[in-house]
């Protein structure tokens, strides 16, 4: 019994993270038995990009996905990986001209990365609907094409 109660508790768990650029901070609550990864009080699908400071790639990545956010008002959530402190992901999105809201935190890192069953290379580009279920995930550089008919269908729906 004591089993089945700690596989529930660690089945539903809700975590707050403090962003950069952007004035709200992100609840999310993951339900393993569900597979689902909501966001508190937004009903509406959304996208994380995990990316580290030393990705080329994820550089080119970074400024279709910041015209997809003002261009569509979709919310995609940049994940920095790696970093030691606030001033540190201050200027690596100042650096990285970065206008997503942007989670900096290890501990957001990790959770979300678990979340989405692993990150094992970046950029990586998650899409969830507006329920919460992970709908598609991109590895590596993404066309803003293939990613503005996902956030396109995903708005639709």
């Amino acid at each position: 019994m004591a089993i089945i109660f700690a596989l529930f508790l660690s089945a539903c768990t809700d975590k707050i993270f403090q962003t950069l650029n952007s004035s709200s901070d992100y609840t999310f609550k993951y339900n393993g038995f569900e597979k689902t990864l909501k966001i508190q009080k937004l009903n509406n699908a959304y996208a994380l990009f995990f990316f580290t400071q030393d990705c080329g790639v994820c550089k080119m990545q970074i400024p279709i996905l910041n015209e997809l956010y003002k261009e569509r008002n979709f919310l995609i959530i940049g994940v920095l990986n790696d970093v030691k402190s606030i001033d540190e992901a201050r200027k690596i999105s100042l650096d990285k001209n970065l206008k997503l809201p942007l989670l900096y935190e290890a501990k957001a890192s990790s959770f979300l990365s678990k979340a989405v069953d692993g990150i094992y290379g970046v950029p990586v580009v998650v899409f969830f609907d507006k329920n919460g279920k992970m709908n598609e995930k991109f590895i590596g550089l993404t066309p803003k094409s293939i990613l503005e008919n996902k956030i396109k269908i995903l708005q639709t729906f």
